[in-house]
This record gives C-alpha cells, sequence and structure tokens, in this order.
C-alpha cells in the first residue's frame, strides 16, 4: 500500500503537467506556422549590437534583403557569416542588403553580447548585426534550423533556406549572384510563389484554428490545395489539425497527396513519418525517416526520426538523434515534448518532467 502511494505520488506532479502541456498544444501556435515563398515577410525592429535601431521596412527601397539567422554556438553559423560576408563586401552597392538576426538565447546577457562581439569582430563582420531578444523574430520567421537564410524582395519572401545543405547553399548563391547582376553559370529556374488565393484561404484556415474553430478551418484548406495543389502548407497545417482531433488515417491522407505532388518535400515527409509512428506503422516510419534524415539536416526530421527510433527500441540512437535536433534548434518545443514522452513510457519520470516543464517555457515563450 506505501509504495502505491509513493508511486501515485511520483507521477501526480507528470500528470498535472501533461494536462498543462495538453491544452497549451492543442491551441496552435500560429509562429510555428512555416513561411515560404510568396509569403508577406514579418516586420522587425530591433537594436543592433551597438544599440542601434534596425528595422526591415528602413530597407524597402533595396532591390532585396538577405536576413540570417544565427548563432555564436551554432556549428555551420561561421561559415554561413563567412560567405555572406564576403558576398556583402562584393555586392552591397548593388542594392542588396544583408542583416544578421542573432538567435544566440531567449534572454541575452551581457557575457552574450560580449561573445557576440568577440566573434563578430573575429569574422570582421561589417553587415548590419541585430539582437532578437526574446526570439520573437525567430518565431515569426517560423526557423526550424541555425542557420537560416530568408531572401525578401517587395516586402515579400522570395527564397528560404534553412540550414546549411550543400547544393542548396550554392543554388542559393547562384540565385543571389544573377540578382545582383552577375551572369549565370547555369541555367536558374524561376523559384515557385504559391498562388495568392491559395494563400489567403490558408491564411484564414489558420486564424480559425487558432480560435479552435476546426470545422470552418478545413474547408478553407482544401479551397487552397484546390487553387494551388503545388502549395504544401496547407497540406501540412491541415494533416497537424487532424492529428490534434485524433483522425490519423485523413492525416495519412493528406500527407500521401502532398508528396503525390513533391515527393521530395522534406517537411511534408517528416510529418508522414511521425504520423505513422503514432499510427504504429513503425517500419514504414523508419523506412522513410531513414532515407531522408541521410540528405537533410533539419530540426524536425531528426526529432521525429528520433521519436521513431524510441519506438522501434533504439533508445540509444533515439537520444543521439534527438541531441541532434536541439544542436539545430533548442528553441523548437515539439523537441522536448516528443523526448518527454520517450522519458514517460521509459518510467523515467524525472526527465520526463523536466522537458514537459522546458516545452511548456519555449509555449509560453513563443505566445508573449
Amino acid at each position: 500500500m506505501e509504495a502505491k502511494k509513493k508511486a501515485t505520488a511520483k507521477i501526480l506532479p507528470l500528470l498535472l503537467l501533461l494536462f498543462s502541456v495538453f491544452y497549451l498544444v492543442t491551441l496552435p501556435v500560429s509562429a510555428l506556422a512555416l513561411l515560404q515563398t510568396g509569403a508577406q515577410a514579418p516586420e522587425f525592429a530591433l537594436k543592433d549590437i551597438d544599440g542601434r535601431d534596425v528595422s526591415l521596412s528602413q530597407y524597402s527601397q533595396k532591390k532585396a534583403v538577405i536576413v540570417l539567422f544565427w548563432s555564436t554556438w551554432s556549428a555551420n553559423s561561421p561559415k554561413a557569416v563567412k560567405r555572406f560576408e564576403e558576398f556583402h563586401r562584393k555586392y552591397r552597392d548593388r542594392g542588396i542588403q544583408v542583416i544578421g538576426i542573432n538567435a544566440d538565447n531567449q534572454t541575452i546577457s551581457k557575457e552574450d553580447v560580449e561573445n557576440i562581439k568577440k566573434f563578430l569582430k573575429e569574422m570582421d563582420v561589417t553587415f548590419p548585426v541585430i539582437l532578437d531578444k526574446g526570439l520573437k523574430t525567430f518565431h515569426d520567421y517560423g526557423v526550424i534550423a541555425l542557420p537560416s537564410t530568408v531572401v525578401i524582395s517587395e516586402g515579400k519572401i522570395t527564397y528560404e533556406m534553412p540550414g546549411l545543405p550543400l547544393v542548396g547553399t550554392e543554388d542559393m548563391f547562384d540565385y543571389l549572384f544573377v540578382l545582383a547582376g552577375e551572369t549565370p553559370k547555369k541555367k536558374i529556374e524561376p523559384r515557385y510563389v504559391p498562388h495568392h488565393d491559395a494563400v489567403a484561404n490558408a491564411n484564414l484556415a489558420m486564424r480559425f484554428v487558432n480560435k479552435k474553430m476546426y470545422e470552418m478551418a478545413y474547408p478553407l484548406f482544401r479551397k487552397a490545395i484546390e487553387k494551388d495543389p503545388k502549395y504544401m502548407l496547407p497540406y501540412v497545417e491541415m494533416a497537424k489539425l487532424y492529428n490534434v482531433e485524433g483522425k490519423l488515417v485523413e492525416a495519412e491522407e493528406t500527407l500521401r497527396k502532398a508528396l503525390s505532388v513533391e515527393p521530395d518535400n522534406v517537411v511534408v515527409t517528416g510529418e508522414l513519418g511521425y504520423i505513422l509512428s503514432k499510427a504504429g506503422k513503425i517500419k514504414d516510419a523508419m523506412y522513410i525517416l531513414e532515407r531522408i534524415v541521410k540528405l537533410n539536416s533539419h530540426a524536425p526530421i531528426y526529432y521525429y526520426y528520433a521519436y521513431v527510433l524510441a519506438k522501434n527500441g533504439q533508445m540509444k540512437e533515439s537520444m543521439n538523434a534527438f541531441d541532434k535536433a536541439i544542436a539545430l534548434n533548442p528553441y523548437e518545443p515539439m523537441i522536448y515534448l516528443l523526448r518527454a514522452e520517450v522519458y514517460e513510457n521509459s518510467m523515467m519520470l524525472k526527465e520526463a518532467a523536466s522537458d514537459y516543464r522546458k516545452a511548456i517555457k519555449l509555449i509560453l515563450k513563443i505566445r508573449e
């Protein structure tokens, strides 16, 4: 009897945390929605490393603004900063502005500022670097990995690239060189831009989702897909909504429909792997996630892969994959929610409670 009371006493706080997490995550966070080419670029007005005001709108007359999200602790950030510093020095007089947005921590300390200044001095950075205190801009842009790059022209996103993939980075710089007036070394394919009516329908659907008016959201997501079948965001967001309501079959069907249009889409593949794992289709989930994780370094791919590895009994490999996801983006609540569930299923309740608390703090911070 005494042992039962002790076990209940240990589990009760975790159950309360679970209730809090469930309440929060079933109210979707719009800041986590994926921004795509063609979307309106969120405005930002922050201070640079020396305390001067810097905003996106002050560069509205530029041909393009390149926004680089980076941090001192990110393994690939120095490479990205160096490449963009070289680009800035050569092309800043051709109407293209580079802005670095530092995302070292949610709360920037004096020590952080000194470390950032030291980093910038060592790299001899001349483009503006602003501090994203509270990480509001980071979340407004739906950043999923550091570094990440967004190119903005006439207020709209014309190119976006999470991480620093080898081939993807060179393709992006080819695009930027042409933008700067250079003759292309190879044929540059026009960037896909979703139909404006589809974007409007998807945005309205997300507003209904945030108000928990789900029945109003579904038909708008479907309209967005009908108007532009290549637009992946409504597929992904509708699948997430089906998942919230426990409709895993519908979620899987929606994501498979998206992949029939764009078979190699990393975001859609990751979401499908997660849905398959929740439905108990572990082998199918492992197959598609193992294939895509070798090709990409996006945080969602790693934490979904980590979750499936745990479901497959590969706990050590799972923890390694969670660590990789955190190294790419430690501010993503889903990482800690999934790892907490893995810990909980392994009766590691202390670790589970710790991760649930981290997730709650991050979600609340995003919603401020």
